[in-house]
């Protein structure tokens, strides 16, 4: 009985509308008229929304397998719309178990690699796991040829610093990424442009919040790297650059990243009785403010790593120390000292994402360029040139 009489009431309805329709005005009908098409309109553009693609997942490989291998590769796992498709070394003993070592917390030291193919050779992993994007954390002699040919392939590439071992070489990676097919792109990972404390000090120095930079001094002290499996590499100042070109050029950056390029270099350093370099010190003209840099890999084992600066403003000090309690405090000129609160995450974190989002086809902040990446190499080219004639060199 229920049904029948909602039937009837519809019916009934339906039989008041036409009557409506028919006794109503011509303005009104047509009004009706034309109202009535919206319906279909918005249907249509109901369907089209949900006829839209999910974009398709892109595929990810690490080249490289030793600390910064693990570590891009924790962080690439947790990237929307990314899948780690293939790890790759020739080491393949970097695959049987955690490694340890490092100067920084945060790599992966798990040997679950979930649905990632394990590959020894470069060539067949390209071909047969058809990266959209490589990871590329070899030692830094690799980074050109592998790069270029990653790039001809029409494959993105997430480059480990330095660019290169100088700034000659970089060219060929800069050349090959403004060719490079199907949209590749190239990034060098620069972290410090997005560690939180060192982005902090970008925005002050940006905005001139506490006026002008007057000093401005980076430190980065560590003992003599010898994590990974197998020949210490780092210890070949032709393969790893030394302590220049593969510690102090964080620093090199920095200086380039917040002044822009120097005027010129003017450095010292010291080496070992093997002829490595182990310190080094320059001064940088970008013009009023006094601005230096050191590097060392002479501390003992005990000491570890440690990274800091302090700058003065007119109307404030910024220092951050990495062993400090509090690792960024700043002092004003007015008031009390206070620990500024910083974004979450380190800048391996942030600079993983930023290019990942840059892949997907998003807005991102201008932070890195090929171009500024061998930049900082030129830096350092400069620096190595000058510690070893004990003159200025002009860049």
């Amino acid at each position: 009985m229920a049904k029948e009489t909602i039937k009837e009431s519809k019916a009934k309805t339906a039989t008041t509308a036409k009557a409506s329709a028919k006794s109503a005005p011509k303005s009104t009908a047509k009004a009706a008229a034309k109202a009535m098409p919206a319906k279909k309109t918005a249907k249509k553009k109901k369907s089209a929304t949900a006829a839209k693609v999910k974009p398709a997942v892109k595929r990810v490989a690490i080249v490289g397998f030793g600390f910064m291998g693990r570590m891009h590769f924790g962080h690439w796992k947790k990237q929307r719309g990314f899948e780690v498709v293939a790890l790759c070394d020739k080491n393949t003993a970097q695959f049987t178990e955690g490694i340890e070592g490092g100067n920084l917390a945060g790599a992966d030291n798990s040997t679950d690699y979930g649905k990632a193919v394990i590959y020894d050779d470069f060539d067949k992993m390209l071909a047969e796991a058809k990266p959209d994007v490589i990871a590329l954390t070899l030692p830094t002699p690799l980074h050109v040829p592998l790069t270029v040919q990653a790039l001809k392939a029409g494959v993105s590439v997430l480059c480990e610093k330095p660019m290169a071992l100088n700034a000659k070489l970089c060219n060929e990676m800069v050349a090959a990424a403004a060719e490079a097919p199907d949209g590749a792109q190239l990034m060098v990972g620069h972290c410090l442009r997005f560690w939180p404390c060192y982005t902090y000090l970008k925005k002050l120095i940006d905005t001139q919040k506490y006026g002008s930079v007057v000093a401005a001094s980076f430190k980065r002290y560590s003992a003599m790297p010898g994590w990974g499996k197998g020949a210490n590499w780092f210890m070949d100042e032709s393969k790893s650059g030394g302590v220049a070109l593969d510690l102090h050029i964080h620093d090199a950056d920095m200086v380039n990243f917040l002044f822009g390029m120097p005027k010129s270099v003017t450095s010292s350093a010291n080496y070992n009785s093997d002829g490595l370099m182990t310190f080094i010190t320059t001064l940088y003209d970008v013009g009023d403010a006094v601005v230096s840099a050191e590097g060392c890999w002479a501390m003992t084992q005990s000491f570890g790593f440690e990274a800091s600066y302090m700058v003065t403003f007119e109307n404030a000090v910024a220092v951050m120390n990495t062993n400090a309690a509090d690792a960024l405090v700043v002092y004003p000129a007015k008031g009390k000292k206070f620990v500024p609160k910083l974004k979450a995450g380190d800048g391996y974190a942030h600079e993983i994402k930023w290019f990942a989002d840059k892949l997907k086809g998003l807005e991102v902040e201008p932070v890195i360029t090929p171009e500024q990446s061998r930049d900082s190499v030129r830096i350092i080219d400069a620096e190595k040139r000058s510690a070893k004639s004990g003159r200025k060199v002009a860049l």
